[in-house]
């Protein structure tokens, strides 16, 4: 991740988790800093993992589980690339995506 300021690194600190059962993640407190500049942001993230159902360029639907085994699906504004979004939805491969301010902004793995 790129700063919006400077353009360089961006250092992302989980601090604490927000505990809700209703949900099929568990969000944390974050704090995401630059490692060049002033830019600095505490937010909610978190990570799911899933496989893409559906998507267009702004919103990604997520097929994943609930605590209690279920399955649940998730709709998120992304920031993720079309062809990723392509690939991933055609293999229906399970990944983490990272949420941040729930905004799909990573695919990890």
């Amino acid at each position: 991740m790129t700063c919006p300021q400077c353009q360089r690194s961006l250092t992302m600190v989980l601090v604490e988790p927000i505990y809700d059962s209703e949900n099929p993640y568990t969000p944390y407190k974050t704090v995401i800093e630059c490692t060049s500049c002033t830019f600095k942001l505490v937010t909610e993230s978190f990570t799911i993992l899933g496989s893409v159902k559906n998507f267009d360029s702004h919103h990604v639907e997520i097929g994943s589980w609930s605590p209690s085994g279920s399955r649940v699906l998730s709709r998120y504004e992304h920031i993720l690339s079309y062809d990723l979004l392509k690939g991933l939805g055609k293999t229906g491969e399970l990944v983490e995506f990272l949420v941040v301010n729930n905004q799909v902004v990573q695919v990890i793995g």
